[in-house]
């Protein structure tokens, strides 16, 4: 994360419940390296930093049990979607991921572009995204394992 973001979200969940509720990058090491190493370069990418006040994820908050939810918020605006792949339960060495960490960060930069273009900040701007540093991403397991 820039120095000048704040993680926003919390829960006081603690990750090793079965179902935890709402766990935040703030409570789960692994969400903090997946918002750190997938999340914050897309981020970057798209949105210029006096543009963003917070960037979070969020899991087991609604949906199915291992929807991650990413939050950005923005002067005035606020984004919010579910990333591509149910990952955090089960364990990723269980299931066939549907997406890898790149296809995550490129569908996530996709969304971001197309928020932009209609957010009062941005409105009819759309921004070109061609630095995604996706060969030095992380596999899901990589990220997975703490």
């Amino acid at each position: 994360m820039s120095a000048g973001w704040q993680r926003v979200g919390g829960s006081g969940a603690g990750p090793d419940s079965a179902r935890p509720g709402p766990v935040s990058d703030a409570d789960d090491e692994r969400l903090a390296r997946f918002l750190r190493d997938v999340v914050a370069p897309v981020v970057r990418a798209v949105l210029r930093a006096d543009e963003v006040e917070g960037v979070g994820l969020r899991w087991g908050a609604g949906g199915r049990s291992g929807d991650v939810w990413v939050r950005v918020d923005a002067p005035g605006d606020r984004f919010t979607d579910r990333l591509l792949f149910p990952w955090w339960e089960p364990d990723p060495s269980d299931v066939d991921p549907s997406a890898s960490t790149a296809e995550v960060a490129e569908h996530l930069a996709d969304r971001l572009q197309d928020w932009v273009v209609e957010s009062a900040f941005g409105w009819g701007q759309l921004r070109p995204v061609d630095d995604l540093p996706l060969a030095r991403m992380p596999s899901l397991a990589d990220l997975h394992s703490a």
